[in-house]
């Protein structure tokens, strides 16, 4: 259903998809990884990227990353649930590690979601919400210099 309104798209439109895996109160919902739906979504579905949430174990491994073709996909390393500031080194290990099933020329980084998917926003300050949007600059800056 979704390729069949995508085939309607104007040619500089671009249609990207984020799977949620919950983000209430920093909270979630649902865990697991990729790899049940990854042929099907990744291979098949005709958006131009897919933002997904990689934050914690529970989003699993990047191997369901191979059935990408050329989408753009942005790996959400950085949570929105806590403010604890994650590792420089650490996001660009997982950057690089993404990059053996997608080219890098095609990954981008964020948060793994929004900083207030609801009205009652996650249990962070706005402070720690610049720190950690600071901080996917830097990286991306780094890893992406060109």
């Amino acid at each position: 259903m979704l390729n069949k309104i995508l085939e309607a798209k104007p040619e500089d439109m671009v249609i990207t998809m984020h799977i949620c895996r919950g983000n209430f109160r920093s909270t979630w919902s649902s865990a697991g990884g990729y790899e049940p739906v990854a042929e099907i979504l990744f291979g098949h579905c005709n958006v131009d990227g897919f933002f997904l949430e990689y934050d914690s174990d529970r989003a699993g491994g990047f191997e369901p990353l191979r059935y990408i073709g050329k989408q753009k996909v942005v790996l959400g390393l950085v949570t929105s649930k806590d403010a604890k500031l994650e590792n420089k080194e650490d996001v660009i290990a997982r950057i690089r590690e993404a990059s053996k099933y997608v080219p890098l020329e095609q990954l981008a980084l964020s948060p793994q979601c929004g900083f207030a998917s609801t009205e009652e926003g996650n249990l962070v300050t706005d402070a720690d919400q610049w720190s950690k949007l600071a901080l996917v600059k830097e990286i991306a800056e780094e890893v992406w210099a060109d």
